[in-house]
C-alpha cells in the first residue's frame, strides 16, 4: 500500500473523529430536513428534499401530447463507452465480478438494472458477504472508498488486522424507500445502493454498525472515520443517528442530485 493512501486514510480517520457534521450523531437532522443543492433553494427556509426525491423525466413540453415515461432504470443506462470505461476502472481496483442478464420486476416497472454486476470481492482480499448485485458506477464508488479510506483506516485498529470483508444487508432489491408500503422507490431498486451491516477483519471480532455515541473506543473511531470518508465516494451516506430505519447499517448510494449535492448524515 502506498504512503499516499495510508496518509489519506489517516487524515480521514482524524476527520471522522472530529468533523462537525458527524460529531454528534443524535443531533443529525432528519433526512427530509436537508435542503436541495439549488442555490435559490438554499436561501428558502421552506425548501426541502428527501433521501430519494422524485427523479425528473423528459417531457416534450406539448400540453396535448401524452407523455410515455420510461422506467427509471432505463434512464440510468450507460452508453457503451461509459460502461467500458467503468469496467476498466473496476479492473484497476481489482474487483472480482461477473456480468448478469438484465434485472426487471413484473410488478414495479421502475425496478431494474440493465447491466447488473454480481460482486464477489470489492478489492483483492476484501470480500462482499453475501455477494452484491449493483450497477457498475455503484461498484466503482464502493471500490474507491474501500481502497482509499476503509482499508487504510483498518490498519490503525489494534488486534484486528486489515479489513477482509464487508457484510452487506441489501444491494439490489425492488422496494420503496425505508421499506415503506407506499412512497418513493428506493435507490436499491436501481442497483445504486448498498447497506453495510458490519466490517470483518483478519483477526479479532467484526465491527457491527450501530449507535456508538461517545463510546470512546477504537471501534467507534473506525466507524466514524469510514462513515465520514464515504461521502467522498458516494452522494448519500446515512446511518445510526439519521433515523430509526438506519440505526444498524450504513446506507451508501450514488443518487445524482442537482449541483452534485451530497446528503451525508
Amino acid at each position: 500500500m502506498s504512503s499516499s493512501l495510508a496518509s489519506a486514510g489517516a487524515l480521514l480517520l482524524l476527520w471522522g473523529l472530529t468533523g462537525p457534521a458527524l460529531a454528534q450523531e443524535e443531533d443529525a437532522s432528519p433526512v427530509d430536513e436537508i435542503p436541495t443543492a439549488r442555490p435559490n433553494d438554499l436561501l428558502d427556509p421552506k425548501a426541502k428534499t428527501t433521501e430519494e426525491e422524485p427523479r425528473e423525466r423528459a417531457s416534450s413540453g406539448k400540453p396535448d401530447e401524452e407523455v410515455v415515461e420510461p422506467p427509471v432504470w432505463k434512464l440510468l443506462v450507460q452508453d457503451e463507452e461509459d460502461y467500458a470505461a467503468c469496467l476498466d476502472d473496476l479492473k484497476g481496483y481489482g474487483v472480482s465480478y461477473r456480468e448478469l442478464p438484465p434485472v426487471t420486476d413484473e410488478e414495479v416497472a421502475d425496478c431494474g438494472i440493465v447491466r447488473p454486476l454480481e460482486i464477489d470481492s470489492i478489492v483483492p482480499g476484501v470480500s462482499v458477504e453475501p455477494k452484491a448485485v449493483l450497477r457498475c458506477p455503484a461498484v466503482r464508488a464502493l471500490a474507491e472508498w474501500v481502497t482509499r479510506f476503509a482499508l487504510p483506516a483498518s490498519l490503525a485498529l489494534p488486534d484486528r488486522g486489515p479489513l477482509i470483508s464487508l457484510q452487506q444487508g441489501s444491494t439490489y432489491v425492488c422496494r420503496r424507500r425505508n421499506n415503506a408500503d407506499d412512497g418513493l422507490v428506493s435507490e436499491h431498486a436501481f442497483g445504486n445502493a448498498i447497506d453495510i451491516m458490519a466490517f470483518g477483519f483478519a483477526s479479532g471480532d467484526p465491527i457491527p454498525v450501530e449507535p456508538r455515541m461517545r463510546e470512546g473506543t477504537m471501534a467507534e473511531a473506525f466507524q466514524r472515520a469510514v462513515r465520514a470518508s464515504a461521502c467522498l465516494s458516494f452522494t448519500t451516506v446515512l446511518g445510526p443517528g439519521t433515523d430509526s430505519a438506519h440505526a444498524d447499517h450504513l446506507h451508501l448510494d450514488i443518487k445524482e442530485r442537482r449541483g452534485d449535492f451530497r446528503l451525508c448524515q
